[in-house]
């Protein structure tokens, strides 16, 4: 007997558990895979594991009886952030290092960093095989070759879809290599949830339903049971589920997806802005909000005249910039904002200029404060706290039937529409018991940019005005 099957023989035998036996093997045997498994339960062990083999190649069993041989080959692990692939190459190296490979890991000279794409980590073996952990967007992969695990797809702050396609994509260059997805349970609706759970068409992509596209995919689902199949929970799990509760252990340990967040504004508030027609005065101060776009984020801008609680939307629209956030392409952004904003400015007139001072929105705030004087400007940071109080006024401004937004201005609709709520923890009465204001993230029309409701957002500054008493 080999040292390697030694090795595999006293993991297999002592080390690894039922469920994360299932999870390797699902891997080894399948191309395309997908893994809804409950937290903390040795999901990435078991990745590093199915790594390690695919990177020094394989000759598998399958649980059907199947030989399968499986050639030594790269793999591509798309990871959430810099922590979790340094975690993952951790973890990976520690198990190969049993099976004597040669590696060498995680050395300043192997590993990448770009403040665009993100980092990579890489595991290089004797072979010169590479087990490599990307952290960042999904371009990060592109171009490479070998396996590819999807980590955390469901809580991946970057387009899932486009994840998906990334890994199918550089997984295709050979037929036995695998594109492997793992995720918790998400929320209901978001893009893991169809994936599992949805039909009809895929947006984006009409002729495709979700039922055709995972029925390509072994689904595994790896709740707390597959690994308690008689369901006698040890005392320490036991004692989990009761400081949990119900509803948290059924999302955390039986891949249950947790309700998405509700619609905060409902369709009669939003249609009922456009027939209560003007509700400030004449002489109310007009106010232009900003909210800054960099690197694929548009600038989205409201013109408003704001007083006595009252709020006339008079222009709403969003700018669209570069894709690329370097500084030169950066700062020639900001001179076409200044160019919008100041013809603004000539045609309305305004008493107050609010602009979003935050990460690398504060470019554009300086320039507007070099040109129109702090007296003017208002560089305001946009914390969770002020769009509470912010969200706040404008629930009672569209309750109380005193926001009025013209017919031409349906892309601040569509923001208002939206808007998203989070009911778990609202019990203030200061902000009307409103919830928490989340605004989700969406692609653009133009398919280059994402919206983050920025209209809205600059809808939401303006309220900082709302209660100017102008009679």
């Amino acid at each position: 007997m080999s040292n390697r099957q030694r090795v595999h023989d006293y993991w297999w035998n002592h080390k690894l558990r039922q469920n994360q036996k299932m999870l390797i093997d699902a891997v080894l045997s399948h191309r395309w895979v997908a893994v809804l498994g409950a937290r903390q339960r040795g999901k990435t062990t078991s990745v590093g594991y199915a790594a390690g083999a695919l990177a020094q190649g394989a000759e598998w069993t399958a649980q059907d009886g199947r030989r399968i041989h499986l050639p030594p080959d790269d793999v591509q692990l798309a990871s959430q952030t810099l922590k979790h692939a340094k975690d993952f190459v951790s973890r990976s190296s520690r198990i190969l290092s049993t099976f004597n490979v040669g590696l060498s890991a995680n050395t300043a000279d192997q590993n990448v960093f770009d403040v665009r794409l993100g980092s990579t980590e890489r595991i290089m073996l004797s072979t010169g095989r590479k087990v490599q952990a990307h952290a960042g967007n999904p371009e990060t992969i592109q171009g490479l070759s070998g396996h590819v695990f999807a980590d955390e797809i469901a809580s991946n702050k970057h387009d899932s879809e486009a994840i998906f396609q990334q890994g199918v994509s550089v997984a295709s260059g050979a037929p036995h290599r695998r594109f492997v997805m793992v995720g918790n349970s998400s929320y209901k609706g978001d893009w893991w949830w169809n994936f599992w759970h949805g039909s009809g068409p895929i947006p984006g992509d009409e002729r495709q339903t979700w039922e055709q596209r995972r029925s390509k995919f072994l689904m595994l689902k790896l709740d707390i049971w597959s690994e308690f199949p008689d369901r006698i929970l040890p005392p320490d799990l036991r004692e989990i589920r009761e400081i949990l509760g119900p509803k948290a252990w059924a999302r955390w340990y039986e891949c249950a997806f947790a309700d998405s967040h509700g619609r905060a504004i409902p369709d009669e508030l939003i249609i009922r802005t456009g027939m209560v027609g003007t509700v400030t005065p004449p002489n109310a101060p007009i106010v232009i909000s900003i909210d800054p776009g960099l690197n694929r984020n548009p600038t989205g801008v409201v013109v408003a005249r704001v007083g006595s609680w009252g709020l006339d939307v008079l222009r709403a629209e969003y700018w669209y910039g570069p894709t690329a956030n370097d500084s030169p392409t950066a700062e020639g952004w900001v001179r076409a904002q200044m160019a919008q904003i100041d013809g603004y400015v000539n045609q309305y007139s305004p008493d107050h200029i609010v602009v979003d001072y935050s990460n690398l929105a504060a470019r554009l705030g300086d320039a507007l404060e070099e040109v129109y004087g702090d007296m003017m400007v208002a560089k305001t940071p946009t914390t969770r706290d002020r769009t509470q109080r912010r969200w706040g006024a404008l629930l009672s401004m569209l309750t109380d039937g005193r926001l009025s937004i013209p017919e031409e201005c349906q892309d601040l609709r569509d923001d208002l529409g939206r808007f998203e709520i989070d009911e778990s923890g609202s019990a203030s009465r200061k902000i009307l018991e409103a919830g928490t204001l989340i605004l989700p993230e969406s692609p653009a029309p133009n398919g280059s940019h994402v919206l983050h409701c920025d209209i809205g957002a600059a809808l939401l500054q303006c309220s900082d005005y709302v209660w100017s008493d102008v009679g």
